[in-house]
């Protein structure tokens, strides 16, 4: 069984759904699947679901610790420990807008500086930053916090919400968040990056913070993704992992359980690229047409398509035999428009 989680895939698009690529094979199985609804509406949440994690939909998803492994296999990850990755907030009349990904991404010399600046500077405060990739950084602290915040994908490229964090600990992490938006603000880094007329990196996004949580039932045996998460999920179930470009839907993985994160279809509708979004779906429907012939083939018992939109597609070789169903995927982002 393969379970594939592929956020973005019902878009949300800007362009009329018949101007897409025709994706046959993507087509055929969401039509004939069998559909299952599910609470999970974010890539994270269905990861660690399909790994026996358990998460409250009150609370955030303890991605933090679990990714950091995933980026530095020797990192101690036992304690709390939060996503803190770099931003640039503007201010428009009166609110804050956000923005990251590869327009404000710092480099290595520039991430190394201001994690050592932030670290000299709250050191006493208990907060210890780290950044394995130059933009994606950690914050561990000596304490857990009870604070809830969303995902940096749901708030790029617009306002800060008001409300976020939320808490018993919200009121000082947002005071802590404010004296490291002045320290950055001050820094040689952005005074250079200024010149340069880059954007600032004048703060830190927080999100998904959390122990390394306990797991129920088997895990899968092995997990394909490119992500820190999927990385992170392998070494800690002690499960085979593959990056996207080095797996074949041919390859035989290890066991009968596979976990899979296409996450090239969400990036690039964070980006904000309808090209990137359709060259990312004809890449998946050529996967698709294998796994579907493997099904046909007897190779392969079932696919379960995740997009994270509430509903989950079970495909099996009986499902395949309803060749009247229409229903695909130019169907599935009229309704979701």
């Amino acid at each position: 069984m393969l379970t594939l989680i592929c956020p973005g895939l019902l878009g949300p698009i800007p362009a009329a759904p018949e101007t897409l690529p025709k994706v046959p094979a993507i087509d055929r199985l969401l039509a004939r699947a069998e559909r299952i609804p599910t609470g999970g509406h974010d890539a994270a949440t269905a990861l660690l679901r399909h790994v026996g994690v358990s998460t409250d939909p009150e609370r955030d998803a303890p991605t933090a610790a679990i990714s950091l492994l995933g980026e530095s296999p020797d990192a101690r990850c036992d304690g709390y420990w939060i996503h803190a990755d770099p931003v640039h907030l503007r201010p428009d009349r009166d609110r804050l807008l956000l923005f990251a990904g590869a327009g404000v991404a710092p480099d290595r010399a520039e991430a190394d500086a201001l994690v050592a600046l932030f670290n000299g500077h709250f050191a006493e405060d208990g907060l210890r930053l780290t950044a394995p990739h130059p933009n994606r950084w950690y914050l561990g602290t000596d304490r857990a916090l009870d604070l809830r915040s969303e995902p940096l994908e749901r708030v790029i490229g617009g306002p800060v919400p008001r409300d976020v964090p939320s808490g018993a600990d919200a009121r000082r992490w947002r005071g802590l968040m404010n004296e490291a938006q002045m320290l950055f603000y001050g820094s040689e880094v952005n005074r250079l990056r200024e010149q340069a007329r880059r954007p600032a990196i004048n703060g830190i996004w927080t999100w998904g913070g959390g122990v390394l949580p306990e797991r129920s039932g088997a895990p899968p045996d092995a997990v394909v993704g490119d992500d820190p998460l999927t990385a992170g999920l392998a070494r800690w179930c002690g499960v085979a992992h593959r990056a996207l470009e080095g797996w074949s839907p041919q390859e035989p993985l290890p066991g009968r359980r596979h976990l899979m994160l296409w996450d090239r279809l969400g990036a690039a509708l964070l980006e904000r690229d309808l090209a990137a979004w359709s060259t990312a779906l004809l890449a998946l429907d050529a996967r698709v047409a294998v796994l579907e012939a493997r099904i046909k083939g007897g190779t392969l018992d079932e696919i379960l398509i995740d997009p994270c939109e509430g509903m989950v597609y079970r495909v099996t070789r009986s499902a395949l035999r309803r060749f009247w169903r229409r229903d695909g995927l130019t169907q599935s982002l009229v309704r979701g428009s």
